[in-house]
């Protein structure tokens, strides 16, 4: 699997069918943010093992450039950062990290538009912290993570949208006793408003995941799947509305993993109380409907605050309902969980900037293997020579599983000085 090649691809392809246009038109608009940052770390636990606890400390390169282009039909965006890693001790770490993301739009016509969105990830480190993705590893062996996102949004109406598109997922990793995987998801949503009150929305999507191991052990089993929902929306008052819905989620294993379906209804409200606060609350349930076992059964909910200041913002939330993960380092499947979380963002002073923020996550599986995850970070940021910034950071990480192996604790101290500089034209 190259993913590598894959992701350089794309993004000579895209660049090239917006770049050749350009040469010939003057209305672009050109925003190039060249920028390098270095970092030393302090991490006393870069294996997360409980029971030998192995600190270093790291020092990191990263030079990093991003480039808009946009015009009143389009937009490109390219965003490419590598981030050289030695280890202090145990430089048989050393790596080159890589972080790329790509974000291109284009109007067919007045009402038709291609989005089309690409991240990728190359990196060693065990926690990895994405967008929909909480994986944890116990080396310091090297993964590369790509998505990608395309779809044709049509809007025939005010608020009426119709939207077919793909998403691409792929794992790669140099740890062989770890599963390799691919995910592709062709999908399709819809949303209807009958009248300014009443208003509906649908959506389905399939999925088909394969996995595979480089190594001789057999990967976890292949799957097929089919989602498809419905939400009805109710307007009370411009700032107010409540919802209902119906979700059904199946998986067809293609080996011994039990298939199951999995049935989730809700209810929603969101309320913005003022221009600087928002309110939103949801509750449901959900029936996991397996072939042989028994039926899993739960509640579902989220709710969140959140407030701007005059200075910053504050948010405060929880979820918990069900889960899926296949396409990480570990393969947890089905799981319950229940989370909450916290966020302030505050400016002190005009150049000096401050947050904090934590999570609490407990996750429990079909096997009744329950774990608990806490998360903590905060941070000061000094702005100074106009293109400057020195940054020190904290984090906390923290995991209590039933198998007691599982567990960890880290902390992480980094320190960062940053330049960057907008040219525009």
């Amino acid at each position: 699997m190259k993913i590598v090649g894959g992701w350089k691809a794309l993004f000579l392809f895209v660049s090239a069918l917006f770049l050749f246009p350009m040469i010939c038109m003057a209305e672009y608009r050109f925003e190039l943010t060249p920028r390098i940052s270095v970092s030393q770390v302090y991490d006393d636990n870069i294996y997360l093992d409980n029971t030998n606890e192995k600190s270093d400390y790291l020092t990191t390169a990263s030079p990093g450039i991003n480039l808009m282009i946009s015009s009143i039909n389009n937009s490109l965006s390219l965003d490419y950062s590598p981030t050289w890693v030695f280890y202090d001790e145990y430089d048989e770490n050393d790596t080159v990290r890589h972080a790329g993301n790509l974000a291109f739009w284009q109007n067919f016509a007045e009402h038709l538009r291609f989005n089309l969105t690409d991240a990728y990830i190359q990196s060693e480190e065990p926690l990895e912290e994405t967008e929909d993705v909480e994986g944890v590893r116990s080396t310091r062996n090297i993964y590369k993570r790509n998505t990608g996102r395309a779809s044709i949004l049509y809007q025939f109406g005010p608020e009426d949208t119709l939207t077919f598109g793909y998403r691409h997922s792929l794992l790669e990793n140099e740890d062989v006793t770890l599963d390799d995987g691919k995910i592709q998801t062709p999908f399709g949503n819809m949303t209807y408003w009958f009248d300014i009150k009443n208003g509906l929305e649908l959506n389905y999507e399939f999925t088909d995941a394969k996995f595979s191991r480089d190594d001789s052990s057999i990967a976890g089993d292949d799957y097929t799947g089919h989602a498809a929902g419905i939400r009805y929306i109710y307007r009370f008052t411009e700032n107010t509305n409540g919802s209902i819905g119906y979700n059904v989620t199946t998986r067809d294993f293609d080996g011994s993993t039990e298939d199951y379906n999995i049935h989730d209804g809700s209810i929603g409200f969101e309320h913005a109380l003022s221009s600087d606060v928002s309110l939103s609350l949801g509750g449901g349930y959900f029936t996991q409907k397996n072939e042989r076992s028994g039926d899993e059964t739960g509640y579902s909910y989220n709710a969140s605050l959140a407030k701007r200041l005059e200075r910053g913002s504050f948010s405060i939330g929880a979820q918990g309902g069900w889960d899926e993960a296949y396409l990480e380092a570990e393969r947890r499947g089905f799981t319950r969980y229940w989370s909450a979380n916290s966020r302030l963002d505050y400016m002190f002073i005009q150049d000096l900037n401050g947050y904090a923020g934590g999570s609490y996550r407990r996750d429990e599986d079909s096997a009744n293997r329950e774990w608990k995850t806490w998360r903590a970070n905060c941070g000061l940021r000094l702005m100074f020579m106009r293109w400057f910034s020195l940054s020190l950071t904290y984090s906390y990480a923290q995991r209590d599983d039933d198998i007691d192996v599982e567990d960890y604790t880290d902390n992480r101290v980094i320190l960062t000085l940053s330049t960057s500089k907008l040219y525009r034209w």
